[in-house]
């Protein structure tokens, strides 16, 4: 004769484990936005630097640069906050 409690306790304790799939998707959404912004901030950095270098956009070069060096700072902030 089949156990009928195991399935319930299977179905309950899928769903007592839901929170945590829950924060460990949110948490992964969080990082790849984060790689993201650092991606992007590196590619103005570098871009910055191309244009700086070559003389082609002097001031938006610069301000390229420092654009990018922001995004990145801001967007690993909170990964270090979180991380202490």
């Amino acid at each position: 004769m089949p156990n009928a409690t195991h399935g319930l306790d299977d179905y309950l304790n899928s769903w007592s484990n839901l929170p945590k799939l829950a924060e460990t998707i949110i948490e992964n959404i969080f990082m790849f936005l984060v790689y993201i912004a650092v991606f992007i901030g590196s590619i103005m950095i570098v871009w910055g630097a191309i244009e700086w270098a070559t003389g082609y956009n002097e001031n938006g070069g610069r301000k390229n640069i420092f654009r990018g060096i922001v995004l990145v700072v801001i967007s690993i902030a909170p990964v270090l906050v979180s991380s202490m």
